[in-house]
C-alpha cells in the first residue's frame, strides 16, 4: 500500500529566516544556562538547546512539517471553498477480479463492514444515501450523500450534500492488476467541523485521514480476499 497524497512540499527547509535566528539564538542561550547549572536539569537543558541550535541550522522543524498541509489539502480546500480541508489517498491491491470488487463497494451498506467510523448507510435511491458515523464519546455524526460518478467496474465519487453538517468528498478508483488482482485507491477529504485545529489535533493524535483510509482498505483486503464478498447489510425489503 502507498501513501499518495504525498508529504507537504516543504523542500530543503520549513523554516523562514525569522523562525531559524530564534530557533539558534534560543537554544544556544539554553545551551549556556544548562551548562552552567549542571547536574540532571541542566543536562537536559543543554540537550534541548542543542536541539534548538540544530534546528535553527538545518531550518527544518519536524513538528512544523508533521502539522503542515500537503499539496493535495490545499488544492481541495482552494476548489470547494472550504476553510481548511483534510484528505488523503491511499491504494492497496486486493486479489480478487474487478467485478467483485466494484460490486462490493458500490453498495454503500457494505462500508461499515471495512469503514470502521462508519455505523450504517442508509440507501434512500441510486445516487443518494444517509450516513451514521461514529463519534468520539459515543457520540454520532449524520449526513446525506450524493454519488456524483459511477463509472462500472472504474470508478465510484461521492459528495455531502449541501445540508450536511459536515463537508465530505471521497471517490474509489479500480483498475486491472495483471496476475494479482484489482487495485483500489481511495481518495478522501473533509472540512474539519472544529476548523484548522481540528484537523492540527486529529494528526496529532494518529487519527488523521491517511491513517484511516490506510486501515479501512487493509479491512476491505481481508474481508474480500477472505471470501466474504456477501452484501452484508440487512437485505429485508429488497
Amino acid at each position: 500500500m502507498a501513501f499518495l497524497s504525498g508529504k507537504p512540499e516543504i523542500g530543503p527547509t520549513n523554516l523562514n529566516e525569522k523562525e531559524r535566528w530564534m530557533s539558534g539564538l534560543g537554544g544556544g542561550a539554553l545551551v549556556l544556562a544548562g551548562l552552567r547549572r549542571g547536574g540532571i536539569v541542566g543536562v537536559l537543558a543543554a540537550l534541548a538547546g542543542g536541539a534548538l541550535v540544530s534546528r535553527g541550522l538545518s531550518g527544518r522543524c519536524a513538528v512544523k512539517a508533521r502539522l503542515a498541509k500537503t499539496p493535495h489539502e490545499r488544492q481541495v480546500a482552494a476548489e470547494r471553498g472550504w476553510h481548511s480541508a483534510a484528505a488523503a489517498a491511499q491504494r492497496v491491491v486486493i486479489q480478487r477480479p474487478i467485478e467483485d470488487v466494484y460490486a462490493f463497494c458500490r453498495d454503500f451498506r457494505n462500508l461499515s463492514q471495512f469503514m470502521q467510523n462508519v455505523r450504517r448507510v442508509d440507501i434512500e435511491d441510486d445516487r443518494h444515501s444517509h450516513w451514521i458515523i461514529e463519534a468520539p464519546l459515543g457520540n454520532t455524526l449524520e449526513w446525506d450523500t450524493i454519488v456524483t460518478e459511477d463509472v462500472p467496474n472504474t470508478r465510484i465519487a461521492w459528495e455531502s450534500t449541501t445540508e450536511s453538517p459536515v463537508k465530505h468528498t471521497g471517490s474509489l478508483t479500480f483498475s486491472d492488476v495483471v496476475g494479482l488482482g484489482t487495485e483500489v485507491q481511495a481518495v478522501i477529504a473533509y472540512e474539519p467541523p472544529a476548523g484548522e485545529m481540528g484537523r492540527i489535533v486529529a494528526k496529532l493524535w494518529g487519527d488523521s485521514p491517511g491513517a484511516q483510509a490506510r486501515d479501512d482498505l487493509l479491512r476491505l483486503k481481508r474481508f474480500l480476499e477472505a471470501g466474504q464478498d456477501h452484501v452484508a447489510a440487512s437485505e429485508d425489503g429488497d
